[in-house]
């Protein structure tokens, strides 16, 4: 006979798939990977604490301090892993508020003496989270051929910081227009995978200096 926890894990299996469940708001779900972050945090501090009482005297049991090590990594890497994910999910609700979305194109008016002023076109790269006004905006400045500027074009734009944001009907050359493509469908599928699925390969691992591995959202993401 199957253990519960064998058990319980097969009738996810089959639950999962016969039945998919619908995601937690963003509010619900950042709370979630929040506390857990926390709670990782807490296991690998006392797994560093064990592992310093097993190697403090002038003999230890080598097996004992291998697997404790390996206990070590494996709690950093999955800290990781969710301080990554809280950040996506932290730039998932952003971009759920936010009114322009990635690959959408924008100008910004701002008064200046009295005087309203034009800034943009911009192209929408990403859209981030924001503490004051609870996102802002990763922009690159158009060209008027409608190509995005290579060097020198990147702004951010917060909503609090201006007068205000209005779409824009600027023109896109060839390179532009794929560009705008590539931005949103990196933004849809990101939210795809993070939110709806929860699909930790959106995340990939690098080697930090003292090589541990730290997670990052992937640049390019494939539909």
């Amino acid at each position: 006979m199957a253990s519960p926890p064998l058990r319980c894990c097969r009738a996810l299996a089959i639950t999962g798939d016969m039945h998919p469940r619908k995601p937690l708001p963003h509010a619900d779900q950042l709370s979630r990977l929040r506390r857990y972050l926390r709670r990782t945090r807490t296991e690998l501090r006392h797994r560093y604490e064990e592992c310093f009482d097993a190697t403090r005297g002038r003999r230890e049991c080598p097996l004992e301090v291998r697997v404790r090590r390996r206990m070590i990594e494996h709690y950093d890497e999955t800290a990781s892993l969710l301080e990554a994910c809280v950040k996506e999910m932290e730039r998932q609700e952003a971009m759920f508020y936010a009114p322009f979305k990635p690959g959408d194109r924008i100008e910004v008016l701002q008064i200046r003496d009295g005087i309203c002023e034009a800034a943009g076109p911009y192209l929408v790269v990403d859209v981030l989270p924001d503490k004051r006004a609870r996102y802002m905006y990763d922009c690159v400045a158009l060209t008027k051929a409608g190509a995005i500027y290579k060097r020198g074009g990147a702004r951010w734009i917060r909503p609090d910081t201006v007068e205000n944001i209005r779409s824009s009907d600027a023109q896109l050359n060839k390179d532009g227009q794929w560009e705008a493509e590539n931005f949103r469908r990196c933004a849809d599928t990101s939210r795809l995978l993070a939110y709806e699925l929860g699909d930790i390969t959106l995340f990939e691992g690098q080697l930090d200096s003292f090589g541990r591995p730290r997670h990052r959202r992937k640049d390019r993401l494939d539909p």
